[in-house]
């Protein structure tokens, strides 16, 4: 197999990644024997290399819940963090009858190296007050990144103080995007963290044929609809 072109794919990396690299990377030709080369898969992502696999604080704010309406999004850590995650994927949504649409917007409290040596949990609190102030959404998501996890800031404990504050739906989301070994560690994170802090909130009926399973602080996921006697998922902006 030439080893040209993989060694050209390669060079920008520092040594130790290119050799990790290389074994990710292969050049598309079938040998004389007619064997098929094949990629190695299933091997962690390098943390700070941003690939189509993505992390799991990708996973988890980037495809999950990021594009999700009428939520603020939250994100703790570098201003990098925010941005790699911010409507990438360019999701398009119906605002709704109160216009709400928080997709085209990037919240993150910036951590600094100041932030990451003292904490940023003081910094954390005046995100979410600064978001409510402004705002006023119907529910406020945390999302941590790296840093978050190494420095131990206690995002939970701020969302519940939040929460009683404000009396806005706020929770957060441990997905620091070197839990898993792609971003798929990060739905699974989302997912859980969806049912825990949103669905079934709100049983109460919302019109004669439908119902919201979601919580009364947020309207973006998909709400059953009255079929045949049973209930089923209406379309969701998802």
């Amino acid at each position: 197999m030439p080893t040209r072109p993989k060694k050209k794919c390669s060079r920008p990396y520092p040594t130790k990644v290119a050799r990790k690299r290389a074994q990710q990377i292969v050049v598309n030709r079938v040998d004389a024997e007619g064997n098929v080369p094949e990629i190695k898969v299933n091997s962690r992502t390098v943390p700070g290399i941003i690939t189509q696999r993505g992390c799991t604080y990708a996973g988890c704010k980037g495809v999950v819940l990021g594009p999700t309406r009428d939520i603020v999004i939250i994100t703790h850590g570098p201003i990098g963090c925010g941005y790699y995650s911010w409507l990438t994927r360019r999701n398009q949504t119906n605002p709704g009858p109160n216009g709400e649409n928080f997709m085209v917007y990037c919240f993150s409290t910036d951590m600094q190296e100041e932030n990451i040596i003292f904490g940023g949990e003081k910094k954390l609190r005046q995100a979410v007050q600064e978001a409510w102030d402004l705002f006023h959404p119907k529910a406020i998501s945390i999302f941590a990144t790296c840093p978050v996890g190494l420095i131990g800031d206690d995002i939970h404990t701020i969302a519940r103080e939040m929460t009683e504050k404000l009396g806005c739906n706020v929770f957060a989301c441990s997905c620091e995007g070197y839990k898993g070994v792609s971003q798929s560690a990060g739905h699974h994170i989302a997912n859980n963290a969806v049912f825990k802090n949103i669905v079934g909130r709100d049983d109460h009926p919302s019109s004669a044929n439908s119902r919201s399973t979601c919580s009364a602080n947020t309207t973006s996921a998909a709400t059953p609809s009255s079929w045949n006697g049973f209930w089923r998922p209406a379309a969701s902006p998802w």
